[in-house]
């Protein structure tokens, strides 16, 4: 029964955060609400027993990158100036495009058959040594990939800092 609300609440925080995420008129709550909604992410991973994911969703992704992406929002000029206007025509048509999206991926997933993916993992696979060594050795492109994003995000704060100002 607990762990149950606890998969509830987890849940209600992606769904909650990426609400906040999508629907904000403010940058910077709106990267508040992505933090939100990993968060919550972190906290599923930890339901499902692998509390190793679940650290490195909160170290790298709302360790580094939601506050990279805060870093640069907070020295770029964008912060000072107001939200655009709603346009209702956009709205519409995003919501259109969302459920077309959605009615498309639920006849994907009906089509699948599950009970050949419900396959256990063993217990030694979610092993910190053991998923080092395949970070390291068999995903070792991903690795290097995630940290060139880290880099990038760094890297794009710094420019946005460094962009020069009007003169008054």
């Amino acid at each position: 029964m607990i762990e149950q609300l606890a998969v509830y609440l987890f849940a209600g925080l992606v769904v909650a955060g990426g609400l906040m995420a999508a629907f904000m008129r403010q940058v910077l709550h709106a990267i508040i609400g992505l933090g939100i909604s990993l968060l919550g992410l972190s906290g599923l991973f930890l339901y499902l027993g692998s509390p190793f994911v679940a650290a490195m969703q909160l170290l790298i992704y709302i360790g580094g990158i939601t506050v990279a992406i805060v870093f640069a929002m907070m020295l770029s000029l964008s912060m000072a100036l107001r939200p655009p206007q709603s346009q209702p025509r956009k709205f519409a048509l995003a919501i259109v495009g969302a459920a077309i999206f959605f009615a498309a991926m639920a006849t994907v997933i009906r089509g699948v058959e599950f009970s050949q993916l419900a396959q256990q993992a063993p217990a030694a696979a979610w092993q910190v040594e053991q998923l080092g060594h395949l970070l390291l050795n068999a995903y070792n492109l991903v690795f290097e990939t995630l940290s060139l994003v880290l880099l990038l995000a760094i890297v794009g704060a710094i420019l946005i800092a460094r962009r020069e100002r009007p003169v008054p």
